[in-house]
Parts: C-alpha cells; sequence; structure tokens
C-alpha cells in the first residue's frame, strides 16, 4: 500500500536534525519528507547539503520567498503570494493524503497551513527547541526592529492581501485558520507560552517531552554498557581513551541563543564573543591539564568557527557533521548557556554540568522555568570551583532528572499519527 506523505518543516539545520532523531520511528508508517521552505539562502543551502550527504528525502517549496530582481511595492508582494499558493496548491494535489509537521508558527507556515487546513490536511507545530515567552529577551538581542516606515507598510500590505485573497479565493478564505490543528510542546510552561506567544487554543496543545531525553538515555546506557561501540564512537571523532572530555556546547551569549547569520554582528560583538568563550577555556586549563583533558567545543549550528585562536589550548572543534548527543555522552563534564536548547539534552543523560552566566547577563537566571538546573554559575570565582570539583569527582549534577520522560520518542510518534 501507498504510504501517507509526513512533511517535516525544519527551519535550519538544528531543527531538521532533531526531526532526523525521529526518522527511524515514522519511517515504517509513512514517507517522510522534509519540505524546505525558505528562500535560497545559506541556511537552506546548509538544509539542503545535509539531506543530500545522509540520503534524506527533501522538497524545496520557494515560490514568494525569494526576492526578485525588481521590486515593485505591493505588486511585487501580491504576485508572489498568488505564486506561492498556487505552489503550495500543488503540493496537496500531489499528496492528498499527508501531514504537516513544523517545528513553530513561523510567518512562512502561514499560507501554506491555511491552504492545508482548506483541505482538511493535518497540520502540526512540534517544538524542537527552546520557545520563550514573549518579551524573554532584551529587545536587542534579537534582529533590528523595523522602523516606522515599513511597519506602515506591512501593515497596510496585510489589507490588501485581505482583500486579494477575497477577490481571488472568496470571502470565506481569509478567515480560514493558518494555526495548527494540534500542537506538542515539550514541557508544561509551553501550554500558556504557545498561547501567549502564537495565540494557539490550549485544547489543541499537548505535553509530548523532547525526542532528546530518550535519545540521550539509550545512547548513554549503550555506551556505558557496550565498550566496542565506546571505542567506535571515541575514534569517530578522533578522541583519546585515556583522557576525560569536557564538553563546552557553544551559543552566542550575549544574544540569549538568537543566533543570527554571521555577516550581522560588528566586530566589537564577535570579539567579545570570542573573549567569553576564552576565558571560560582558560579557567578550565588552569584547573584540568591539556595531558589529562580533552576540551570538545561544538559550534552553534548557525555559527562559523571564529575560535580558531583556542586551539593552542587544546581545543578540539566539532561543527554540523558532528552528533551533539554522542559528543555528550562520551563527554565527563558539560558546559553551557542556560538557554541553550542543548540543555534538554544533558538532563537525560546523568552527566555532571555547569550553566554558565559568568557575563551576568538577567535573562538567563530566568532559564530555571525551561530547565530544571538547581543551580546557575553567574561570576568567574564560582565557575572556577566548579571546575575544581568535577576534578576531585565533587561536582553534583546540577540538574533534577525526576520529570525526564526517557520514552518521549514513542510518546512523540503516538501523537504524530492520532
Amino acid at each position: 500500500m501507498t504510504k501517507d506523505k509526513l512533511y517535516l518543516l525544519p527551519v535550519y539545520i538544528g531543527s531538521l536534525k532533531y526531526y532526523e532523531k525521529l526518522l527511524p520511528y515514522l519511517n515504517e508508517k509513512y514517507d517522510v519528507r522534509f519540505l524546505i521552505v525558505r528562500p535560497d539562502d545559506e541556511r537552506r543551502r546548509g538544509m539542503l547539503a545535509y539531506c543530500e550527504a545522509h540520503g534524506l528525502n527533501s522538497e524545496i517549496l520557494d515560490a514568494w520567498l525569494s526576492s526578485g530582481r525588481i521590486r515593485v511595492p505591493f505588486i511585487s508582494a501580491i504576485i508572489k503570494r498568488i505564486a506561492h499558493q498556487r505552489a503550495c496548491r500543488a503540493l496537496f494535489d500531489s499528496a492528498l493524503k499527508a501531514k504537516l509537521v513544523a517545528v513553530k508558527a513561523t510567518a512562512g507556515f502561514k499560507v501554506l497551513f491555511r491552504e492545508a487546513n482548506r483541505r482538511g490536511i493535518e497540520t502540526i507545530v512540534l517544538q524542537s527547541a527552546l520557545t520563550p515567552p514573549p518579551n524573554f529577551y532584551r529587545p536587542d538581542a534579537l534582529h533590528a526592529r523595523p522602523d516606522l516606515f515599513h511597519t506602515v507598510y506591512y501593515r497596510v500590505l496585510s489589507v490588501v492581501f485581505f482583500i486579494a485573497d477575497v477577490l481571488a479565493n472568496g470571502f470565506k478564505y481569509p478567515f480560514i485558520s493558518s494555526h495548527p490543528t494540534r500542537v506538542g510542546v515539550i514541557g508544561p510552561e509551553g501550554v500558556e507560552i504557545f498561547q501567549t506567544r502564537f495565540g494557539f487554543n490550549p485544547s489543541t496543545i499537548t505535553v509530548v517531552g523532547n525526542a532528546e531525553f530518550q535519545r540521550v538515555a539509550e545512547l548513554r546506557e549503550k555506551v556505558l554498557k557496550d565498550n566496542e561501540y565506546k571505542e567506535s564512537l571515541l575514534k569517530k571523532y578522533g578522541l583519546k581513551q585515556n583522557k576525560k572530555r569536557i564538553l563546552i556546547m557553544s551559543v552566542w551569549f550575549e544574544h540569549h541563543g538568537a543566533v543570527r547569520p554571521a555577516h550581522l554582528y560588528s566586530r566589537e560583538e564577535t570579539d567579545r564573543q570570542i573573549a567569553h568563550y576564552c576565558r571560560i577555556i582558560e579557567i578550565i586549563r588552569s584547573v584540568c591539564s591539556e595531558k589529562e583533558y580533552e576540551i570538545l567545543f561544538k559550534l552553534h549550528p548557525s555559527e562559523k568557527n571564529i575560535y580558531e585562536s583556542y586551539a593552542s589550548m587544546g581545543v578540539l572543534f566539532f561543527g554540523d557533521d558532528s552528533i551533539s548527543e554522542e559528543l555528550l555522552v562520551l563527554s565527563d563534564l558539560y558546559i553551557a548557556d542556560p538557554c541553550t536548547s542543548a540543555n534538554y539534552m544533558v538532563i537525560a543523560s546523568g552527566i555532571p554540568a555547569i550553566f554558565d552566566n559568568t557575563e551576568g547577563l538577567p535573562a538567563l537566571n530566568k532559564c530555571s522555568i525551561f530547565y530544571p538546573m538547581t543551580r546557575i554559575t553567574t561570576n568567574c570565582n564560582e565557575f572556577t570551583e566548579k571546575v575544581k570539583a568535577f576534578k576531585n569527582n565533587e561536582l553534583e549534577l546540577g540538574y533534577d532528572t525526576s520529570a525526564v520522560n526517557k520514552h518521549s520518542i514513542d510518546q512523540i510518534v503516538e501523537f504524530i499519527g492520532r
């Protein structure tokens, strides 16, 4: 029998790799495709290259999204919107039985979701990463806000779109919901956040956990019990059997996880980022020698390696070709920003963690609403003491494991299949 199609809609390579973890559990029932809905940019090229390298099925839906050479206010936007609607309809004409699963409710998915809902095709949002409430970050942590001209332009454009939709598709069309029919969130805090931030009906929201919980728990158990498997992973990443390992998960500390494309950072911001992690590594090396400890530096999926200067301190760098949870289960200590979504991994691993806010940024101290952290390190002296405690085998986990659902993937797959 022909399988129903299941379209997974990532927004960048991080969310694509999260959904990749679900494939072994979904492929038996569905014809699974990654649907890339974004213009031709660095993030899209990164996702397509990853899919090609790993044999993952992918399709592109970019009509209306890519900018043309000539742009006429309002006219160009309407033409592209009509083209995008037609592309969405063509997609569903070729896949009468399908489901859409997106990582979030972005503007780029609005037309796609409305067209799916119009046909009764199920639309699902499945949270894959930290989604904070409105106004959680300071305003300049994200992209610059539009000026008055652009604010007025986009408001007028929304009215123009409404009129165009009525004329082209009938009066009822603009009132078809572009919200998902069901929403799966990681934790109970997500119910309120997805309601207030996106306007979702709380009755459509279900707590399903994070796939990392089950994935990491199973990997960690395998590494502890199967020495041959552990040695194969060490060989894969070029790590030494006789050394302990400290894993640092990089994020753009000053922007609380809202990582921009590299060209949008000023030289001053880049220098502060490099100096921040340099201090962290210098503290580690003052306690843990290169002879006994390897430092693994995992780059954020959205950043370039600007940290080559750390190599002189024996730092090993890992990019998108590495698997974060494999590096984690091989490590003896985990260090990360309190806000990074990578923290969902560590709380299922049983590996001691230091949640670093040595820069004293206020938003980072609020992140315990997302992760069950028992303490956030807020200055360099405290960080040094924690590293010393780790070396002496006296460091506590730093998080509570009691709420971790080690069958989270099973629960997510069941949620998608309802």
